[in-house]
């Protein structure tokens, strides 16, 4: 017998704005609105519903948090300055989100250049503002 404790309402609130991270801030920068539309519909990093994998685990949690930071950062960098390991770290994370069951079909290759009409199009999006106050 084992004994796992299951994630919390935070982590998985955590996961679910690390998500939407991805979704309005980096995806945003590579690819274009049909697409990232596209990935919204065939469940790109949401939990794959044909496997029992993702088990929302305190484990998994954590595991899913730090990956998805990690690559973030790594895109992050990677406009400024290309480290050799990257690449190997990048999919080294994407092997345990999928692991976690996690759906991320992506390699480094699809963020190796920046989408000029996806940028475009990214400065015409309502973004949030943080307060209401105007300074």
């Amino acid at each position: 017998m084992k004994t796992v404790f299951s994630s919390t309402e935070e982590q998985e609130q955590e996961i679910a704005s690390l998500v939407s991270r991805f979704y309005e801030s980096v995806f945003p920068k590579y690819f274009t609105e049909s697409e990232i539309l596209h990935f919204r519909e065939i469940g790109v990093l949401e939990p794959n519903q044909s496997s029992v994998t993702y088990l929302a685990t305190l484990r998994d949690a954590f595991q899913v948090m730090t990956c998805l930071q990690v690559l973030m950062s790594i895109l992050d960098k990677h406009k400024r300055v290309m480290e050799p390991k990257s690449e190997e770290l990048f999919q080294h994370n994407i092997t345990l989100l999928n692991e976690c069951g996690i759906f991320f079909p992506f390699y480094y290759d699809h963020f190796s250049s920046i989408n000029l009409e996806a940028n475009n199009e990214m400065q015409m999006m309502d973004i949030q503002v943080a307060n209401q106050y105007l300074v």
